[in-house]
């Protein structure tokens, strides 16, 4: 990670964009595939040392590019250009002064106001996003559960690869909690977490990216109950804490109800909430407290991780101290386990056949095991559909 107490500065016409790889809201995201320095833009010897830096790295050495550039759409309305400014000015104000390895590490920005619209960030890299690791997880359950075993059903393959997968997601859940636990720390409630604000960069590391809707809580917003006066509806619906939905004041631990609802699909690997529109999820979630449906056969722990982090009851809530321990706990009993069967540690299944138990529930298993092996059905056990 750069040195943030100088942050390098580039003017546009210094650098070459390539690929468009991302695009968001407000945002677009270009591979940055090359710095070439002009020394009328250096103001000063250390700030022209860290921007050559910069330059130095901007390449693999291959062609392949190691950062991007972020930087406002230009096809904007005026009211959403106003919002599209402000919020990648906040996103650089905070990632200018944070440093975690589970959060995606700015290098350089433009050399304009922040509030200009030619304004941007230069990011590092991150090769896919948690949404593209589940439908990576997907295939690969597919792909080692999928021998039948006559009355007995459904045996895994690869018993050694399925324990290995739960590790990696449950190692993934914890990289993300260790973030949040960073930002919490920081007074700073993040707001947005679900699969598509995190990433994982070339060497796996995860990392949570857009800082768009993060915020320092002071006590001028604290109320007397110690909840925040802060902007309702803010984030994704299905990732939500209801009090956010409701604009009803809150606090850091609505941040443990997102992670919760992320923790589930890391878990489950379906969609939360699937089937619910806007106005359903107003009544049944927010209104009446439908959460995803727990499995039986998850260790007791998972379960008590995730019902205690999405309680309508704010104070019922764990904060992250407890989430990144227990996770801890849980990650370090997978790895004990390397001569277990993972399927002591899957969500139960029942054969449609007769009512042997071998480790998953049958729902999952229709979710998971589609002929053509890569798309995923629903079934109505999910409680999703």
């Amino acid at each position: 990670m750069e040195d943030h107490n100088i942050l390098p500065r580039f003017s546009k016409s210094e650098l070459t964009l390539g690929s468009l790889v991302g695009k968001g809201g407000f945002s677009l995201v270009f591979d940055l595939v090359s710095i070439h320095i002009d020394e009328v833009f250096d103001i000063s010897k250390s700030t022209a040392e860290a921007r050559r830096n910069i330059a130095a790295k901007a390449s693999d050495g291959h062609g392949t590019p190691k950062y991007v550039l972020k930087m406002l759409r230009d096809d904007l309305e005026e009211q959403d250009r106003a919002k599209g400014v402000i919020d990648l000015a906040v996103e650089a104000r905070f990632l200018r002064k944070l440093s975690h390895p589970n959060i995606i590490a700015m290098v350089g920005t433009a050399n304009s106001d922040p509030l200009e619209s030619r304004y941007f960030v230069i990011l590092e890299k991150l090769d896919m996003t948690l949404e593209d690791k589940l439908n990576h997880w997907r295939r690969e359950v597919n792909k080692n559960w999928q021998i039948w075993c006559g009355p007995f059903g459904y045996c895994c393959a690869n018993s050694v690869f399925m324990r290995n997968l739960w590790t990696e997601r449950i190692y993934v859940a914890l990289g993300v909690a260790n973030a949040i636990n960073y930002l919490h720390h920081e007074s700073i409630i993040y707001r947005d977490l679900k699969p598509e604000n995190i990433g994982f960069d070339i060497d796996g590391t995860v990392k949570i990216f857009d800082f768009g809707l993060a915020k320092r809580l002071t006590p001028d917003d604290r109320t007397a109950s110690g909840l925040y006066r802060l902007t309702g509806n803010t984030g994704s619906l299905r990732y939500m804490a209801p009090e956010v939905a409701s604009n009803q004041s809150y606090n850091l631990l609505a941040d443990s109800y997102s992670f919760s609802i992320v923790f589930w699909q890391i878990c489950a690997l379906s969609v939360p909430y699937a089937g619910h529109n806007v106005r359903s999820h107003a009544e049944f979630v927010i209104g009446r407290g439908e959460r995803p449906k727990i499995y039986k056969s998850w260790p007791l722990s998972w379960s008590m991780l995730m019902t205690s982090c999405w309680s309508t009851n704010i104070h019922e809530r764990r904060d992250f101290v407890e989430i990144v321990q227990n996770l801890t706990e849980e990650y370090n009993t997978l790895i004990s386990q390397s001569g277990q069967n993972p399927t002591d540690i899957k969500a139960k299944k029942k054969s449609k056949d007769d009512d042997i138990d071998i480790g998953l529930d049958r729902g999952v298993r229709r979710a998971y095991l589609d002929e053509n092996g890569d798309t995923i059905l629903m079934d109505q056990s999910l409680g999703i559909v």
